[in-house]
């Protein structure tokens, strides 16, 4: 027969089983106690007898038979109905006692005795005696105890045992329940939840209780891998719509250029028409390649080439290369760079990042233009910022200059696929840095901010949200 499920839980199991484990310890500590008490009792009872037979001893050493006859007497006619005393002659025959002739026995003893003279007390009918017997002279004598007490003593403390493993185990299993309501409830919703995740709505969170426990440290990882997740199937849906729209142009243009071929007679015009479907061929691979590039990069693929880079210098590396660049485009590189800035990752993706944004602002400024590259620190973090006095992005389409394959209105028309930013943005996320976008006035401002602490793990996709001052 199958439990119901709060009876299979974790925490109902862990609470029987402590419950059992403490009426184990219950049983042992109780099984202690029964034989350290019943030893116990035991020795106060041969100790009594013991001090009887002292004075037995006690009054033959002074009156002999006749002292001795009077201790025994003395004895019998002051003791409780739980003493017995047996004093046998030269000839084994009784001279005084409440016990029969044949009872006695040298040395202690315990034994299940029933009188068998008119004298003998009732209450030693058919009970185990601890008895002891010495000899005197030509004398026999013999002190004894009921048993009674001891035996009552351990009905008692068997009673006591069974008791408290009967509560324990009960506590236990409605500890069990109990306990486990809590924790059952938080499973159920984040069944729940996770259930209408699998149906697709990739926009719920499992539940945090705010405990701190395991329960919501776990259900916090698993929503920073959801979030996760939703960024990257938004990506790729959003790729895929990108792709729709923003290919079907050049592959069309490639198509009509194919077909521009077989009515091109001249070899001139043969050679020109295969050159633009050569030319637009290379912009659709460059487009894939790019697209291959951001997608290994938002893998973590290139993570374990991490090491220490001197952001300083790969800047000052990449204004060397694209200062002639931009007196060419009739612009000016200016650089702000302060030495020494060090920050741990790839140097071959930031050397890319940066030339992606100097490149960015080189294009899409107007000549003539200014163009910053600045490196510094701004108490534990380190900034690279790319600043231009172009016309800057309008503040609602700040954040979508980053989607891949986006491209603003006014630069449809100039080279380029949409993928720069996309890659600059999978870049400084995979670097642990976020991005700010920021107006100049005139102008714009690229900010890509590095912490200064290890970026051993990667950030909560929440902290690359775009600024927006």
């Amino acid at each position: 027969m199958r439990l119901p499920d709060r009876f299979r839980t974790i925490s109902f199991r862990l609470s029987v089983g402590y419950g059992l484990l403490f009426g184990l310890s219950a049983v042992a500590i109780m099984a202690v106690t029964y034989v350290a008490a019943s030893t116990q009792m035991q020795s106060i009872v041969r100790a009594s007898i013991s001090e009887d037979l002292a004075l037995f001893r006690h009054g033959f050493r002074e009156g002999g038979e006749g002292g001795l006859v009077q201790e025994v007497k003395e004895r019998i006619d002051s003791a409780a109905d739980d003493r017995f005393f047996l004093l046998l002659g030269p000839d084994g025959q009784r001279i005084v006692g409440n016990l029969p002739a044949s009872a006695w026995a040298p040395g202690p003893s315990a034994a299940r005795l029933d009188p068998v003279t008119p004298d003998a007390t009732e209450g030693a009918r058919g009970d185990t005696l601890y008895t002891e017997g010495i000899t005197l002279g030509d004398y026999r004598v013999m002190a004894a105890r009921r048993s009674d007490i001891l035996e009552m003593i351990r009905s008692i403390l068997l009673s006591a045992i069974l008791t408290g493993c009967m509560v324990t185990v009960a506590l236990a299993l409605v500890g069990g329940v109990v306990v486990g309501l809590g924790p059952s409830r938080r499973v159920d919703a984040i069944a729940a939840t996770t259930r209408r995740i699998v149906e697709g709505r990739l926009d719920l969170r499992l539940p945090v209780s705010g405990r701190g426990d395991e329960l919501d440290r776990l259900a916090t990882d698993i929503n920073v891998m959801l979030a996760r997740i939703e960024t990257l199937v938004e990506s790729l849906r959003q790729v895929s719509t990108d792709i729709a729209h923003d290919l079907r142009t050049p592959l069309a243009r490639l198509r009509q250029g194919l077909e521009g071929i077989g009515r091109t007679h001249d070899r001139a015009g043969l050679e020109r028409a295969v050159d633009a479907a050569v030319t637009e061929t290379d912009a659709i691979i460059e487009t894939f390649n790019a697209l291959l590039r951001i997608a290994q990069i938002d893998a973590g693929a290139r993570k374990a080439r991490f090491r220490p880079v001197d952001l300083s210098d790969l800047a000052e590396r990449v204004a060397d290369a694209y200062g002639e660049v931009a007196v060419d485009a009739g612009h000016r590189l200016l650089t702000r760079i302060d030495p020494g800035r060090t920050v741990q990752g790839d140097a071959d993706l930031l050397t890319q990042l940066l030339a992606n944004l100097v490149e960015n602002a080189i294009t899409h400024v107007p000549a003539p233009g200014e163009v910053t590259l600045a490196v510094r620190g701004e108490a534990d973090e380190t900034v690279l910022e790319v600043a231009d006095d172009g016309p800057g992005v309008p503040l609602a389409e700040r954040e979508k200059i980053f989607r891949r394959l986006y491209r603003l209105d006014r630069s449809r028309s100039t080279p380029g696929h949409g993928l720069g930013l996309a890659l600059v943005a999978s870049i400084a996320e995979l670097h642990g840095a976020h991005i700010e976008v920021r107006d100049a006035a005139p102008g714009l401002v690229m900010r890509v901010v590095f912490s200064n602490a290890s970026m051993e793990t990667r950030p909560d996709p929440a902290r690359l949200a775009i600024g927006a001052a």
